[in-house]
């Protein structure tokens, strides 16, 4: 194994090691553990900070906040970070929501503020749609949702083709809820 591959994995950390932790946090979250499971796999989980497809420092289970080249995490920080962040998310759902949604709509809308942040959920087609009640609507919005700095995710050259299967995911399971996953 060369050095540039055991650099590369010790930078990785595991996923389903990080959840464990996550799960005996004693934490007000609501997204079910299906979300969080989603959330996380899409993220991905680094000790070590990468720039991700939007450039910007990225540690842990997708955090960003005060992130620098320079940052090292442990798994526990990062299982303290990633319940942070969900909650932080799920403060904005919560505050911008007027209908009532359903576990697997609930999950998804809090990944897509997790992934594309507060700002686009608030001027999102899919927040307007749900909040007048067109859950399928909404639901179908999530497609759209697939360029990172002007590049279309679809495009092999992008470099970033997790974006549209995440988004076919979160349509999939905002439509259909959680029973096929």
């Amino acid at each position: 194994m060369s050095l540039k591959t055991k650099a590369i994995q010790a930078a990785v950390c595991s996923v389903a090691s990080v959840l464990a932790i996550v799960f005996t946090i004693d934490s007000e979250l609501t997204v079910s553990q299906n979300g969080l499971r989603h959330i996380a796999n899409e993220e991905g989980c680094r000790l070590k900070p990468y720039q991700c497809s939007a450039n910007v420092w990225t540690v842990g289970l997708g955090h960003t906040q005060g992130v620098t080249q320079k940052t090292r995490l442990t798994e526990q920080q990062v299982a303290e970070y990633f319940v942070a962040d969900i909650a932080a998310a799920e403060r904005v759902v919560n505050k911008l929501l007027s209908q009532t949604p359903n576990q697997g709509e609930y999950d998804m809308m809090v990944s897509f503020v997790y992934n594309l942040g507060a700002g686009n959920f608030t001027r999102s087609t899919l927040l307007k749609k749900f909040n007048q009640g067109d859950r399928i609507g909404a639901c179908n919005e999530y497609p759209r949702w697939v360029f990172v700095n002007g590049k279309d995710c679809r495009l092999k050259q992008s470099n970033c083709a997790g974006i549209p299967k995440r988004r076919s995911i979160e349509r999939d399971v905002c439509l259909n809820g959680w029973q096929r996953g």
